[in-house]
């Protein structure tokens, strides 16, 4: 097999330091390895080493990704062979859940990860009526606060992809941007200095918190998210993130020295892009840990086979998703994520 290397730009951000530390990040795709080149201070920083958790569709421009839970932003093409490579592969699609499709949010993710692509940017959001007309002109009656949801899609031929799951039946469902100004609609909504980069539709009551982990993200998120809403409940919000390890650990450290497997649950946490997802409903936390299931999805398959944890868990730690465990944590753990890690607008 040839050996193609591909090479980015990444940034981290050290919050020991303070600083943007910059680095060289090559992938080789003939043995799925990786490594990494200091770029300020001109050394290696990671051997070349088989790391078969990143993918090439995982590394495009603004992707967040997860190098030993080393949280890293693509910031650049580290050189011209790489660029090349990636404009062969098309655009991005831009997606907008309107309000009265959010209820089939699970349904269009799982088209969509089917097909291929994969969720780079997602929030739950509401505008403001001036914000509706300007997105939608002549709808933000229609539009203006309520909950839709924004999506960011990557993928080979992503904007072709998405044009034939309309085609297939999406179309209605959905308002979509697969042209020129798909970047203009993501910058839009997520970057940099974007009023509504850092805003969600979280409430913090009555709640409790729901997240797809890394691990089943794109074999099984959007069927998660559609079981979630098929069996009576309503995510009142939603957000894709990628958490680096400090804090994973600082999210689960009521877990420290309580569940065995507490080391490995951070690990997990901080493999890679998890959805994350306030869930509302009588009694909360009780009855969503009642769909939920068993920890162990090994218990999961014998006692409770219709849960989500007996369906697309594999292990104690890849075990699907994680719920809230005390009724007086719900709003404390939807705060951490909707509040505590919400992405700047600045």
């Amino acid at each position: 097999m040839t050996d193609v290397r591909l090479a980015f730009i990444v940034d981290y951000e050290d919050p020991q330091a303070g600083l943007t530390r910059k680095y060289q990040l090559c992938y080789y795709t003939s043995d799925e390895s990786i490594e990494m080149h200091d770029i300020k201070n001109r050394r290696p920083f990671l051997k070349r080493c088989h790391y078969p958790q990143l993918k090439p569709s995982d590394l495009y421009l603004d992707a967040t990704i997860a190098v030993y839970a080393r949280k890293l932003r693509v910031a650049a093409y580290g050189d011209a062979a790489t660029q090349q490579v990636y404009a062969a592969r098309g655009q991005p699609a831009f997606v907008v859940v309107p309000p009265d499709a959010v209820e089939y949010l699970g349904v269009i993710l799982q088209q969509a990860t089917s097909a291929g692509l994969r969720v780079n940017n997602a929030n739950m959001l509401t505008l403001n009526k001036l914000e509706a007309e300007e997105f939608q002109p002549g709808q933000s009656d229609a539009w203006a606060n309520r909950r839709i949801v924004a999506l960011e899609f990557h993928g080979e031929n992503a904007a072709e992809k998405w044009s034939g799951l309309e085609a297939a039946g999406l179309k209605g469902m959905a308002y979509s941007n697969t042209g020129d100004g798909a970047q203009k609609d993501i910058d839009w909504f997520f970057g940099r200095g974007s009023a509504r980069a850092g805003r969600s539709s979280a409430t913090m009551k009555n709640c409790t918190l729901a997240i797809v982990k890394p691990h089943a993200v794109a074999k099984c998120g959007g069927a998660i998210v559609d079981a979630i809403n098929t069996e009576g409940f309503e995510i009142s919000a939603f957000r894709c993130l990628t958490m680096d390890k400090a804090d994973a650990a600082d999210f689960m450290e009521v877990y420290k020295g309580v569940v065995a497997e507490y080391t490995k649950l951070v690990e997990q946490l901080s493999s890679g892009p998890c959805w994350v997802m306030e869930v509302q409903a009588e009694d909360p936390v009780r009855s969503f840990r009642e769909l939920c299931g068993p920890r162990d999805p090994d218990v999961a398959k014998t006692l409770r086979p219709h849960t989500l944890r007996a369906k697309y868990g594999v292990n104690r730690v890849e075990n699907a998703i994680h719920c809230t465990d005390l009724p007086e944590d719900g709003v404390l753990e939807a705060d951490f994520f909707f509040d505590l890690l919400r992405p700047s607008s600045a």
